[in-house]
């Protein structure tokens, strides 16, 4: 693999269990020497960084690190260690607490925690002292849809500040709302790199498209349209056939739209809306890590 990181953006890192994701964040944040290859942290060699240039990182691994006094004093303790003013480490645990929702729990021992709140925990104790670098490995497991993105917001915050991330997730559309570029990883190699509408672009065959007729159409008529989009389509799947509405996926989605209208004209029904989504990261991500490896590492909108 052979990629950099940029000044305030948000890099995503996605691969299957086994890929190598935690593996590389290791190395990049010098948990790990490198056994091959080279790589520079601050333009320093990976192999010879130390205190100083771990002074300029964060990191959040899966791995669980708990201590024994209370959530508050932790967090307290943690920006104390990295030469956090007090007042300025006070004002932010309130705003850790809140953020996170950890305030109700604030007096506990975060060995006492819930899972979920361990998890929030631990990415609020690293938030508390200032870095360039982060390092995020799947810091939204085990947490609700709303506090995900309530942690996603804030994150994008930060990037926007000048913050650099590295995050890395099996939740597919965190990848895709959060991360300004992603690289998608196999068995220890890159499989591309780029932008998210650029990965979705070049590798998701499938798009879907929902129709809506101004009336419930009958078994027939049902019958004869899925025929002749089955027909005409590349890789087609019924998804929701319910009254007047008609879903579906192909990998010629624009062509059937046009058979759809063709279709409902030819039979007098007027269509009231007819939309095609765009493609997504998950399909995306599936079409790549499954096909046969390939001996080059193509990047996102060239041709794979």
């Amino acid at each position: 693999m052979n990629f950099e990181l940029y000044r305030g953006e948000v890099f995503g890192l996605l691969g299957r269990n086994g890929a190598g994701k935690t593996t590389t964040v290791r190395l990049l944040t010098t948990l790990l020497t490198p056994t091959e290859g080279g790589g520079t942290l601050f333009g320093k060699d990976l192999r010879s960084c130390g205190r100083a240039e771990r002074a300029r990182i964060g990191v959040v691994l899966q791995s669980e690190s708990l201590d024994f006094v209370s959530v508050e004093q932790n967090l307290r303790l943690y920006a104390f260690l990295w030469g956090v003013p007090r007042e300025i480490a006070k004002s932010r645990a309130e705003e850790m607490l809140e953020l996170f929702e950890l305030g109700p729990v604030r007096g506990r021992k975060p060995w006492a925690l819930s899972g979920g709140e361990r998890r929030r925990f631990q990415v609020a104790r690293e938030l508390m002292h200032d870095m360039e670098l982060l390092f995020l490995d799947e810091p939204t497991v085990g947490l609700d849809a709303l506090t995900r993105s309530r942690i996603l917001d804030y994150l994008a915050g930060r990037a926007r500040k000048g913050l650099t991330i590295v995050f890395t997730t099996h939740i597919l559309h965190e990848a895709d709302r959060l991360c300004d570029r992603i690289g998608v990883m196999r068995e220890g190699r890159l499989l591309t790199l780029g932008t998210p509408a650029e990965i979705k672009r070049t590798y998701s065959r499938l798009r879907t498209v929902e129709a809506g007729f101004e009336r419930v159409l009958g078994a027939a008529e049902n019958s004869e349209l899925q025929a002749i989009l089955s027909h005409a389509g590349e890789s087609f799947s019924l998804e929701e056939r319910r009254g007047d509405l008609l879903v579906f996926r192909a990998a010629n989605a624009e062509s059937l739209v046009a058979e759809v209208v063709r279709w409902a004209q030819g039979r007098g029904i007027e269509l009231e809306r007819i939309a095609v989504s765009e493609a997504s990261l998950e399909d995306a991500f599936v079409n790549l890590v499954t096909e046969p490896p390939s001996p080059t590492v193509p990047l996102a909108g060239e041709a794979p």
